[in-house]
């Protein structure tokens, strides 16, 4: 019966290089196993060292007795201890402590032998370590191969760290250093590699490929000399619509002047301090100003196609080693959201005479559509998909936050509030009107808006309000309270990605635990907040409210973005009319 995997040994050496060697002669000459493991082998664990050991040793062995004129082969791995019997200086010591400078070295040699006679043991020990230290180079110049950046990390690592690697996508040391020169936590997503791993893995690379030169770890920021520009235009009165006397100023006016919200400015500088990343790096520091069509192109053509080291470590700080300006490739959407914003930013500063002229208007900035985008799926939670999920949430044990969740899912879905809105919303924006109960809401582009609040949702909110200890009645209770609270204390608000983490976390269990079909429940893994905004203008869809009420209700700046989003009621009218022409 064949040994199960998990008892057979760690295989370490597959082939021998100059590293191993080097490790032989360290213990040959004293230094113990696992220290020399360490250095040599990128060895975590003593046990680990043991068996590297001893199959560095069984390979080396092979090897000399494959030779001829080699029988010295069980030298190998023979631990040689020498260990004088007394404490002896040095001949240097010796000749201070006996006064003897000016006496020739024959004569000094004399006396030092005198007083410290050799011991004939120690000397037998010493030629034969000097015989396995001889037999070592031998051997290294016969065997020993120098690893290559394209040899297979397989070759070069124990099987366990090379199956780890090659999980991550590193077939070879040549791709394994350049994502660590990379910087940043790049074994982050290797399951089994922490912190300390990493570096053993690191400096094991660094005793393979002691040649290859170390990789500049590139620092993307934003360097001042670099942002200043000459302005453009020669009208001094045009120059002075704006008190910018570089690019990274001239956007901050820009995004004060355009932005409504602290998320807007947020996207607006992100996308800008891209395009000037991008220009300071790829476009030898050209600043807004000097910049031409082709560069347009050649900048939508670079979003099209992130290169590697434009993609930010994990948990790298911004501006530190390993952050880079993207998290990863772009959506078709999100490259043209980037144009977008891009060309508006060069269209304002032509408006406000910083540029004297805007490239982007030469520009097809129009990308179509994305081929992979299925028009008719919708991030929403199917009637079916909301009954079981509640269910589950009803069967779990009280508690704040089990109420809380019950209370999003049923109020979200039914108002169609974007989770910006929830989180600003007090219960002193609810007011009672003759048409039943409105939330004032402050929305997308710091618009105000009246949200109707169906029964279903009134209801939802009133058991949500006794369970945070504030009654069931909207009127008595404080207005300064959150409609969406803390789960430790119904007086505190809460931020989004505490709702995010929330909701999340409740959907993700509750799916799992539904009886839906398995590629409906595969879809609903991605289930977010923003998820139950879709759902309730589904859902509203589907009962045949009109696209209008929809599009007040959600705060959609055009009713062609609720067409665009919600449209089965159109395509259900284009049905009905070619089954009339075409039964």
């Amino acid at each position: 019966m064949p040994l199960l995997a998990s008892t057979q040994p760690t295989r370490f050496v597959r082939r021998l290089g100059l590293h191993h060697f080097a490790h032989l002669r360290a213990v040959a000459e004293g230094l113990p196993v696992l220290d020399s493991a360490r250095r040599y082998l990128g060895i975590d664990h003593g046990h680990q060292a043991t068996t590297a050991h001893q199959q560095t040793v069984d390979a080396v062995r092979t090897v000399a007795r494959r030779h001829a004129g080699m029988g010295d082969w069980r030298l190998i791995g023979l631990r040689i201890t020498l260990t004088p019997a007394g404490a002896a200086p040095t001949l240097e010591d010796f000749m201070l402590e006996q006064g003897l400078d000016g006496w020739s070295e024959t004569e000094v040699l004399q006396m030092y032998e005198d007083a410290y006679p050799a011991d004939p043991r120690q000397q037998r020990r010493a030629r034969l370590r000097q015989r396995q230290l001889a037999l070592l180079r031998s051997l290294e110049g016969l065997a020993a191969e120098k690893p290559l950046h394209h040899d297979l990390v397989t070759g070069w690592f124990d099987e366990i760290t090379a199956q780890r690697l090659l999980g991550a996508g590193l077939n070879t040391l040549g791709e394994l250093h350049q994502l660590i020169g990379r910087g940043g936590r790049w074994f982050s997503t290797m399951p089994g590699i922490g912190q300390t791993k990493a570096q053993r893995i690191a400096a094991h690379l660094r005793n393979l490929l002691p040649d290859l030169p170390v990789q500049a770890q590139r620092l993307f920021r934003l360097q001042a000399a670099s942002t200043v520009t000459a302005l453009a235009i020669n009208d001094p009165a045009a120059v002075g619509l704006l008190n910018s006397d570089n690019d990274l100023q001239a956007i901050e006016s820009w995004i004060a002047a355009r932005c409504g919200s602290d998320a807007t400015a947020k996207l607006y500088r992100r996308e800008a301090q891209r395009l000037l990343l991008w220009l300071q790096a790829e476009k030898s520091r050209k600043v807004l100003s000097s910049v031409n069509v082709e560069d347009c192109n050649a900048y939508m053509a670079f979003l099209a196609n992130i290169p590697a080291d434009w993609i930010s470590r994990v948990r790298a700080q911004p501006g530190g080693v390993g952050w880079a300006p993207f998290r990863g490739p772009l959506s078709l959407r999100s490259r043209q959201q980037a144009i977008t914003i891009v060309a508006s930013l060069f269209a304002w500063l032509q408006s406000a005479c910083y540029l004297s002229a805007n490239p982007w208007v030469l520009v097809n900035q129009k990308l179509g559509d994305d081929k992979e985008q299925h028009l008719l799926d919708s991030k929403a939670l199917s009637a079916a998909a909301m009954e079981q999920i509640l269910a589950y949430i009803e069967q779990q044990v009280p508690s704040a936050s089990r109420a809380r969740i019950r209370f999003i899912l049923l109020f979200t879905s039914t108002v169609g509030l974007r989770s910006a809105e929830l989180l600003a919303a007090k219960l002193g924006d609810l007011h009672h009107e003759q048409e039943g109960w409105m939330l004032q809401v402050h929305g997308k582009g710091a618009k105000n808006r009246i949200a109707a609040i169906p029964p279903s949702a009134l209801l939802a909110l009133h058991d949500y309000l006794h369970a945070r200890g504030l009654g069931d009645d909207i009127a008595s209770a404080p207005a300064q309270a959150p409609v969406l609270a803390s789960t430790l204390d119904p007086m505190s608000s809460v931020g989004y990605q505490a709702l995010y983490e929330h909701v999340r976390g409740w959907l993700s269990k509750a799916i799992a635990a539904t009886a839906l079909p398995e590629k409906e429940r595969l879809k609903l893994a991605q289930a977010s907040t923003h998820w139950l905004r879709h759902t309730f203008g589904t859902r509203a869809i589907a009962k045949g409210v009109p696209l209008d009420v929809i599009q007040a209700q959600m705060g959609h700046s055009s009713i062609q973005t609720t067409i665009n989003i919600y449209g089965r009621a159109p395509i259900q009218r284009r049905m009905d009319e070619l089954g009339k022409a075409f039964s």
